[in-house]
């Protein structure tokens, strides 16, 4: 073999390559037009097409080079440039915010307005909050000023819009006012806001009002950051030392005695944090133990057994005497006995409640949870007695014959 024929190849196995990368590179194409007609489905569903359109992308023309002028190995070949550029084309996905609807704010208007000094800074920020989320509802300032305006229609505020008004009917130029919205947010200020609010603010911290008393930690601190801000101290000393001294004592004191965490007196966030945290641990405590507490139950005290006979119903004592209310000329007799009587019934035993006897002939007379206190002790009398006569000493004979009256004791029957 020549080295001629080592060196060239077949010339029969150029053109089946050059039809694979053909085929390879339709494939390709088709892949990538599927591709895109998805992407463009999925805009279609997400929303409207922007209002510029994005210029379509031109896919270069591919030609069918000669296989006998196409070298595969050339970097600069046909083929291989059009896949490069293929490779290379920006995708035709749009932008994060093509597609995408706008969303339209709808803050809530202003409250109505009638002139306490107490809601002013409240209605000044509502009117701010509006204004800076809708800024293209305003065509100028004057249009802020009298949409705030038209909120005041009632009490102090609407006789002062209404003269803010009339004012501007009577006047040379035909207008409010108010050059612009700063303008009128000071008239404002000086009209429907506290007239001295830091010397209120520093007033009322120097007393004892602001103190926490029963109220949590959390409120208590909502009202003194107010207090502060109003007051215009700057100071974290003097804000840490005010708000000590209003605290609770018991937190007050936990807080002094910590060796280890104390807050710097230069750190009042750290403080109020502190606080708040002792303030809910305590909460928490108290709860626990209210929880483990053994509730007291009422044990009612237990009645003498009652006889198996019912009592019958008690009779009403007959009315002796015609009037009721007695007079200096005609008195009612007093009876002693009224009371008594209408506790017992007639024919039955005082001791135990039973009819058919007495209670002198009572079985229970003997009974000690029937006795009264008078029997009781007259029963326990003649038992020590007897005790007493069985320890003595036996008498003798003399002693014995001798009077009743010279023994030193009476007799007692037991």
């Amino acid at each position: 073999m020549s080295p001629n024929d080592m060196i060239e190849d077949p010339p029969a196995a150029e053109p089946d390559r050059v039809l694979a990368l053909e085929r390879q590179f339709d494939d390709m194409r088709s892949e990538g037009d599927a591709t895109r007609q998805l992407l463009q489905s999925i805009l279609e569903r997400l929303g409207p097409e922007p209002t510029a359109p994005a210029s379509p992308i031109r896919r270069p023309v591919s030609r069918r080079p000669s296989p006998i002028h196409t070298n595969l190995s050339d970097p600069d070949s046909p083929i291989l440039t059009t896949r490069r550029a293929t490779r290379r084309a920006p995708s035709p996905i749009p932008a994060s915010s093509a597609g995408r609807r706008k969303i339209s704010l709808k803050p809530s208007n202003p409250p109505n307005f009638d002139g306490d000094r107490s809601q002013g800074k409240a209605f000044l920020t509502a009117c701010r909050t509006y204004i800076r989320l809708c800024p293209e509802a305003f065509e100028d300032e004057i249009t802020k000023v009298v949409w705030a305006m038209s909120y005041m229609n009632s009490g102090r505020a609407g006789r002062w819009a209404s003269r803010e008004f009339e004012l501007e009917a009577t006047s040379e130029e035909g207008r409010l006012r108010f050059f612009d919205w700063p303008d009128f947010e000071e008239e404002f200020r000086k009209d429907f806001t506290p007239l001295d609010a830091e010397a209120t603010a520093v007033n009322t911290l120097e007393t004892s009002s602001y103190f926490q008393g029963r109220r949590t930690v959390d409120d208590y601190l909502d009202q003194f950051r107010d207090l502060v801000y109003d007051s215009g101290y700057t100071d974290p000393k003097t804000i840490v030392v005010k708000f000590r001294r209003g605290l609770d004592r018991r937190i007050s004191a936990a807080l002094a005695g910590m060796a280890f965490g104390r807050p710097l007196d230069t750190d009042p966030e750290a403080w109020f944090g502190l606080a708040v945290r002792m303030d809910q641990n305590r909460a928490a405590d108290e709860a626990f133990q209210a929880s483990h507490r053994t509730p007291i139950v009422a044990v009612q005290a237990s009645r003498a057994p009652t006889s198996s006979v019912p009592r019958p119903p008690p009779v009403a004592p007959p009315v002796r005497f015609a009037h009721s209310r007695p007079t200096p000329g005609n008195p009612v007799p007093m009876d002693i006995d009224a009371a008594r009587k209408a506790r017992s019934a007639p024919d039955t035993c005082r001791r135990c409640g039973a009819t058919g006897h007495w209670a002198k002939d009572c079985e229970r007379q003997f009974d000690v949870r029937y006795m009264d206190a008078d029997e009781l002790e007259t029963h326990m009398e003649n038992k020590l007695a007897a005790k007493d006569v069985a320890t003595e000493e036996p008498l003798s004979e003399e002693e014995l014959s001798a009077p009743t009256e010279q023994k030193g004791f009476v007799s007692r029957s037991g």
